[in-house]
């Protein structure tokens, strides 16, 4: 008999902990994923007042809606791009001046309310003219998008 012990293997703890991590890993990813698919309990959250509105409206509507507004959408673009370069002016201005930032930011958020307070009108002159069985298929709609939840809109005709 041999008086020399028999050669250690070094590989084979660090094969034991790559195949402990792989386990846990692949568990790791069966357990997020049930937990994320759980089943029908899952919250939704309602998408934004102004999108289901909008895209609740007949094609047609929505198209007509956008003509109404284009010329506000165009001058309001030219004023951002405006806006945009003082904006970009009073931050690498020396020194910063704070009260010219928040300013314009005053003008643009006024602009944005002038923007929607001017489709609100257009929406709200659109859906007065509906005949009630009109009025009635859109809430329809609007449920249906409330239901499936954000950006889950289905294209209508």
């Amino acid at each position: 008999m041999s008086d020399s012990p028999a050669p250690k293997r070094k590989w084979m703890p660090i094969l034991l902990v790559v195949s402990l991590a792989v386990n846990l890993l692949i568990a790791g990813i069966a357990l997020g994923t049930a937990l994320r698919f759980k089943g029908s309990d899952r919250v939704v959250a309602p998408p934004g007042f102004g999108p289901a509105l909008y895209y609740a409206l007949p094609k047609t509507d929505r198209k007509a809606l956008r003509g109404e507004l284009s010329g506000l959408r165009g001058k309001g673009s030219h004023m951002r791009k405006q806006d945009f370069s003082a904006l970009s002016q009073a931050l690498r201005a020396m020194p910063f001046d704070p009260s010219a930032v928040e300013n314009l930011l005053e003008k643009q958020a006024q602009a944005t309310a002038e923007i929607q307070s001017a489709l609100h009108q257009q929406w709200l002159a659109q859906v007065s003219a509906m005949s009630e069985e009109e009025r009635a298929d859109y809430a329809d709609r609007l449920e249906e998008i409330v239901k499936r939840g954000p950006r889950k809109h289905k294209k209508r005709n």
